[in-house]
């Protein structure tokens, strides 16, 4: 069975989540067998659902339909990522799990939600247990940090870096930080390490470091192909792209900018959602007659400039948006719904999606 899958990417604040779980609700009432999947370690897609939602996947009842959901914890997924890594080798995934190094790096999480995701995602895809996957990213222009992320992982594992570290261990006992700043072929490395690894590995011994690498070399293959194939699946032309944007102009930059990303890395961008959009003044207020009352007059007076107003400027977004996404990308309008019950607001777009056929 194929998985499609739906890469969620927009600005903070704009109803992202909220909107790639209405997308899997919509799929899930259709028939298909939905999961969501967030790659931001906030609580937005618990508090969305309106139920607990962790790192293994959970199934979520919404008016009588199933949908799956996961929400990868960052320190338990790299403890599972471990497994799957070393699962070949358990001796050398015990000697990583306790070197120095790789403790620091797990607790400061250095890029390694990113990477627990990748294996995530890549598990849930090869599965063949659901027919949709959404893929909810991290707020704004960080969501393309987890597109990039197995490219920049395949530099790093070049067997040529990987040797050239793990050749270091002559330093045993020395750390990273305390070595003079010299000339030359080793100053350069010094350097090279310390752009790699960050601040964290500063206070570390090279011996360290060196037995890290030396460790991943050993399961390098194993890594590199669960690389290639989430890069596979995110060139993949059944991979769509959609961006959520909001009617202001904060977010509306943020679609901008992730638009022109996206078609810099060929990526087709498959629709792009206004959300919390007021297209017309309710019929309701218009029909409204305060009568001789004048506070009611002025009440009413309030309402409907507000209205008029986010109405301006949802067609606003809308031309603005049209003009950034060319006129071969779909553009829907999701409602701004008059409830912060988060299951409403979800059940909500669901109903709007299926309506409309979203992209």
């Amino acid at each position: 069975m194929t998985t499609n899958l739906s890469v969620i990417v927009g600005g903070g604040g704009v109803g992202k989540t909220t909107t790639a779980a209405a997308l899997a609700l919509a799929r899930a009432r259709a028939g298909a067998k939905a999961l969501v999947i967030t790659v931001d370690p906030a609580r937005r897609l618990a508090d969305a659902l309106g139920v607990s939602v962790g790192s293994d996947t959970s199934r979520v009842q919404i008016d009588g339909v199933s949908l799956h959901a996961r929400m990868p914890d960052s320190r338990r997924s790299v403890e599972q990522f471990a497994d799957w890594l070393f699962a070949e080798r358990p001796e050398v995934g015990k000697r990583v799990r306790d070197n120095p190094l790789y403790r620091e790096l797990a607790d400061a999480l250095v890029g390694m939600h990113e990477m627990v995701c990748v294996a995530i995602v890549n598990q849930e895809l090869a599965s063949g247990d659901y027919d949709e996957v959404v893929l909810d990213t991290a707020p704004s222009r960080h969501a393309l940090e987890f597109i990039d992320y197995p490219t920049r992982l395949v530099q790093m594992l070049e067997a040529r870096t990987l040797r050239w570290i793990a050749s270091m261990a002559s330093y045993a006992g020395v750390s990273l930080a305390d070595q003079p700043r010299g000339r030359g072929l080793l100053a350069w490395g010094k350097r090279r390490i310390q752009a790699l690894l960050g601040k964290v590995a500063g206070n570390l011994a090279l011996s360290d470091v060196s037995a890290l690498f030396q460790d991943l070399i050993q399961v390098r293959e194993r890594w590199l192909e669960l690389l290639g194939q989430v890069q596979q699946r995110l060139d993949s032309e059944q991979t769509r792209y959609l961006v959520v944007s909001a009617p202001g102009d904060a977010s509306l930059a943020d679609a901008e900018y992730l638009l022109l990303e996206l078609s810099r890395r060929s990526r087709r961008t498959h629709g792009v959602f206004v959300n919390r959009a007021v297209e017309r003044v309710p019929a309701w207020l218009t029909d409204l007659d305060p009568g001789q009352d004048e506070l009611l007059a002025a009440v009413h007076r309030d309402y409907l400039a507000e209205y008029q107003a986010r109405a301006s400027r949802t067609a606003h977004a809308r031309e603005r948006i049209a003009r950034a996404a060319g006129p071969d990308v779909p553009l829907k309008v999701l409602p701004a719904l008059p409830t912060s019950d988060p299951r409403v607001i979800l059940s909500g777009l669901a109903d709007v999606l299926a309506e409309r056929q979203a992209p």
